[in-house]
């Protein structure tokens, strides 16, 4: 996610592919989960539409983020001060996204928890703590690739025993769920979220390391990767029943080491068929847009949050299918031309 990583560097178009598709498999599920009738959510149709918002968006955003921090040669301050920047932003866009209902909270019309919205703990807000965290763990670890690796191992297998206390006050009520735990708000906390970023940092170190896995020919590397595709095809309907349910232990945003895993085994196979398709196509229209979206990650995201959000306020849950497709048309649509509008504007 370069837009999110610090540091300027060559575009690489699987990246942005990457980043790409994961905007627009990102925009349908938020809507599935926001907009449409709990009938069509738990029809197979939801099942699918859950699964592409499951391992192709946020594993995929944290990974790529990770693959570019490996990149910056930024001192630790500018880890801390982007990585708070960040978080800010993350907090900032929660309460944006979810204006219309906050208004109807303090007008008494809604008798919900204003802070549910507000602090949750969403991608934004986890990118900003995983700049610095990554920060502090590049003084520690210098180039060892391993210790990455086993740290964001370790990250995964801890992450469902730990839990937030029952007890807890105010404040830790609200800043815990940012680390871990299974609180509603708590979507996708450092724990075990932070392993994803980790992992492609790692994967950056590795490819720089060792020089002879860029060296072979493109047609040659790919036989490799058959047991992977046969393992994700055989596993499926393991991952697609985790990414059906989100919360609590063991859900899609609370899961462990076994899903983590598979998660891995999934995006190495999702990496090669991108990665073939930037070879063999990368240079049509079609590409080009997803491209630009992946270039516009982070601007697109706030955009359609901003949208899908307030929405939400009136539309939760009430959709049927063809209204689905009619607004993932629409907000699509509008996301990417306010978003080429902002960009016109910043450059001008």
């Amino acid at each position: 996610m370069t837009n999110l990583a610090p540091g300027r560097i060559k575009r690489d178009g699987t990246a942005d592919l990457l980043k790409g598709l994961a905007v627009l498999f990102m925009i349908q599920v938020h809507l599935m989960e926001q907009f449409v009738t709990p009938d069509i959510y738990n029809s197979l149709i939801g099942k699918v539409s859950m699964f592409l918002g499951g391992p192709v968006c946020a594993p995929v955003f944290l990974a790529v983020m990770g693959y570019f921090m490996a990149t910056s040669a930024k001192p630790l301050s500018y880890f801390l001060k982007r990585g708070g920047l960040l978080f800010l932003g993350g907090i900032l866009l929660n309460t944006a996204r979810s204006a219309n209902l906050l208004l109807q909270i303090t007008q008494g019309k809604v008798n919900l928890d204003p802070w549910f919205f507000i602090m949750g703990a969403d991608i934004l807000t986890l990118a900003g703590i995983s700049l610095i965290l990554t920060g502090f763990l590049r003084l520690l670890f210098r180039d060892l690739t391993w210790l990455y690796f086993v740290f964001a191992v370790a990250i995964a297998a801890v992450s469902p025993w730990l839990h937030q206390p029952p007890s807890s006050g105010i404040i830790l009520k609200y800043v815990i769920p940012f680390l871990w735990g299974e609180a509603d708000w708590s979507y996708f906390p450092v724990f075990p979220w932070f392993a994803y970023v980790l992992t492609g940092y790692a994967f950056r170190l590795f490819l720089a390391q060792t020089p002879i896995v860029n060296n072979l020919e493109l047609q040659h590397q790919y036989i490799y990767f058959v047991p992977v595709f046969i393992g994700v095809i055989i596993t499926l309907p393991y991952a697609a029943g985790i990414t059906q349910h989100l919360e609590g232990a063991g859900g899609y945003y609370h899961h462990g080491i076994v899903f983590f895993g598979w998660v891995l085994m999934f995006m190495t196979a999702y990496l090669v068929l991108v990665k073939l398709f930037e070879a063999t196509h990368g240079n049509n229209r079609t590409a080009g847009v997803i491209k630009w979206i992946g270039q516009k990650v982070t601007t697109l995201y706030v955009i359609q949050w901003l949208i899908i959000g307030n929405l939400a306020t009136w539309l939760f849950r009430s959709q049927g299918l063809l209204q689905f497709i009619g607004w993932f048309a629409i907000v699509t649509a509008a996301t990417l031309l306010i978003g080429y509008a902002a960009d016109k504007i910043r450059k001008v």
